[in-house]
């Protein structure tokens, strides 16, 4: 196929007569040029006569534009002007007889655009849909070229076309087309273009109601409708196309500090504002064209710079907090609020994926936030060898889990000052696949960020249960301390499946103490109601690492509690602080008068020991006495005690 120019409108040339000669082979119907007194110019196959004849005007009359006889009054001709000035003009047959029959029929029957160009371009047939959807008489179409009707910058340009015309001889464009009151339509199109004869066929189909609600789908689908940003899944796309070998792109993970807090105190509409003040001002930030800022979700937000060096990064994200020093407008006060950022540019030198660049940028913030806040952190070699650490010990927790790989481990809790076991607490122990005994310090952390705390909790209460259940039918009176962190009581079902567990066991509720922290409790809306269930139903709750996070007297009261285990730092300063001790004897002192009983963790040497007898400890934790033993060790040692007679462990 090729694209010849078209003849300008004016006088006819030889040239031009030429062109419009040429176009006139490819219709499949009757057609000729011919002058304004109606002689023949050139023909088509379609018809007999000469140059020269007379075809179409009876002698002496001009020829007009229109529907026309024949100088023999029996056959119809649709006439056509060329240029301008009507000196050369095209006659198409209208005979039932010339062929064209069925191709007028197919033309002129439905909605859809029909229309026939030559290989210029040229419209040399069409139908009556285009004054019905565009606005221009179809008759007037004739030799119009079509290209000219494209919005400008059309992505499918008129090259693309033919080229895939060219290599496949179809091809299915849509076009947004100029009507003739100066709107634009969208067309889509089913382009056929015939070697045989030269000509492309072209069906179009209104689809601009169609489009509109697509474009309205995928807005929808790619926009945060809080914020009018991108979001993740428009992000999530972009990410991946500048994650190429041409481009290093960098994603600036930002985190609001601090959100549930104005949440909480001016309520969610006044959260809202904020996030869409935010919204406004990371886009008015983000002003380079391979930019783009989206919220992941929440209080998350994300900035891409699609093709950026470290700098670049760290230059972006002080413009973030600098925008962040600013209060924001909430309900006509002045709000302030501060961001973390984690920021991690493609590494080439390495293979990455684009989600893991985003993971890297979002681990990165997590230790911005643990670093204080208001501030960014650049993903580094540390960081990257804590991701890494963090899944090799996921993925060998989930082995352990699924495979009973996890010990539980029993550390004794004894009276002062004789020494005796009253109790022992379960504690959690990883033996890897290389054999190594893992404390809960090498895994806890990634097991609560993975959600994997519920799962352990499982297997620590099953075994205790058993092991409790074991001590009662040997006539030993010990209570066993199982932890429960805040997933657990944030689990509605987790009152029940510990009951469960005991009556599976045959366990008493009575000989179970679930330990907690403040902190779990009070993160925790459920926690409250939770913990007065399970004492409802006798299970003992008692209250850990007193002395840290929220610890406050009043607690004391309000949390429905038996005992209160304080925390070893507390321990380790009796010796040597007066402050300390005396702070401790009052704890000890009003927990007693409270009915409850205070255990002492962290009991290590002697000083310890008598340090907390002077201030009326009368139960210990610590290594001195006992360190966490496995089952066996355990039986061997309360076999021990009730054989012998007891010792004073502590002097």
């Amino acid at each position: 196929m090729s694209l010849g120019p078209v003849p300008a409108a004016g006088q006819a040339t030889e040239a031009s007569v030429a062109s419009w000669s040429a176009m006139l082979s490819v219709l499949p119907i009757p057609a000729a040029l011919v002058d304004a007194d109606g002689f023949v110019i050139a023909t088509n196959r379609w018809i007999d006569a000469k140059p020269g004849d007379a075809l179409i005007a009876p002698a002496d009359e001009a020829v007009a534009p229109g529907l026309a006889f024949g100088v023999d009054s029996t056959s119809r001709w649709r006439v056509r002007p060329l240029d301008e000035a009507a000196t050369v003009l095209v006659a198409t047959g209208e005979r039932e007889d010339a062929g064209d029959h069925l191709l007028r029929k197919f033309f002129s029957s439905g909605d859809a655009l029909f229309v026939v160009y030559d290989q210029a371009g040229r419209i040399i047939e069409s139908n009556a849909a285009w004054e019905n959807l565009l606005g221009y008489d179809h008759q007037e179409m004739f030799g119009f070229d079509s290209w000219t009707l494209l919005r400008p910058g059309d992505k499918r340009t008129r090259i693309d076309v033919e080229a895939e015309l060219r290599r496949h001889g179809r091809c299915e464009p849509a076009f947004e087309m100029r009507a003739a009151d100066g709107s634009y339509r969208m067309v889509q199109w089913a382009l056929h273009f015939d070697t045989t004869v030269g000509r492309c066929f072209g069906i179009g189909r209104d689809v601009t109601e169609e489009d509109k609600q697509t474009a309205e789908l995928e807005r929808r689908a790619y926009t945060d409708e809080l914020t009018g940003l991108a979001n993740r899944a428009r992000f999530i796309d972009e990410l991946h196309s500048w994650f190429t070998a041409s481009n290093t792109p960098a994603v600036l993970f930002c985190d609001l500090d601090h959100f549930k807090v104005i949440n909480d105190s001016l309520g969610h509409q006044a959260g809202d504002q904020l996030l869409s003040q935010l919204a406004g001002r990371l886009s008015k930030l983000a002003i380079s064209k391979d930019s783009l800022v989206a919220r992941l979700g929440g209080d998350e937000f994300v900035i891409l710079l699609g093709n950026a060096d470290q700098d670049r990064a760290v230059c972006a994200a002080k413009e973030v907090l600098a925008t962040m020093s600013m209060p924001f407008e909430i309900g006509g006060r002045p709000v302030h609020g501060s961001m973390s950022i984690g920021i991690a540019v493609a590494d080439r030198s390495r293979a990455g994926t684009a989600d893991e660049l985003l993971s890297e940028a979002d681990t990165a913030a997590y230790k911005a936030k643990g670093l204080g806040r208001s501030r960014f952190v650049v993903f580094d070699r540390e960081l990257r060898a804590a991701v890494d650490r963090r899944f090799n010990v996921e993925e060998g927790l989930h082995y352990a889990i699924e495979n009973d790989k996890l010990e539980v481990f029993y550390q004794p809790i004894v009276t002062l000052p004789s020494g005796g076991v009253v109790g022992v607490e379960a504690l959690i122990r990883w033996r890897n696949e290389d054999g190594e005994l893992i404390g809960p310090g090498g895994f806890l952390d990634v097991a609560e960020e993975a959600g994997l705390m519920p799962q352990i909790s499982r297997i620590v209460l099953r075994s205790a249960a058993e092991v409790g259940a074991e001590f009662a039918r040997a006539g030993r009176d010990l209570v066993v301390s199982v932890n429960v962190d805040g997933q657990d009581l944030a689990d509605t079902g987790f009152v029940e499946r510990t009951l469960q567990t005991l009556t599976d066991t045959g366990m008493s509720p009575h000989k179970l103490l679930l330990e907690i922290t403040e902190s779990a409790v009070y993160n925790t809306e459920s926690s409250l109601p939770l913990l007065r269930d399970l004492r409802s139903h006798g299970i003992r709750i008692g209250l850990d690492d007193f002395g840290t996070g929220f610890s406050s007297l009043a607690h004391l009261r309000e949390l429905p509690i038996d005992v209160v285990k304080v925390d070893r730092s507390f321990v380790a300063d009796l010796v040597n602080d007066d402050v300390t001790r005396a702070v401790t004897a009052s704890l000890v002192s009003l927990c007693g008068a409270l009915g409850l009983k205070v255990v002492l963790e962290g009991i290590e040497t002697t000083e310890h020991a008598s340090a907390v007898e002077q201030i009326g400890g009368t139960m210990a934790q610590g290594y001195l006495f006992h360190r966490p033993m496995p089952i066996d060790q355990l039986r061997q040692l309360l076999g021990l005690r009730l054989g012998a007679t007891r010792q004073r462990v502590v002097s």
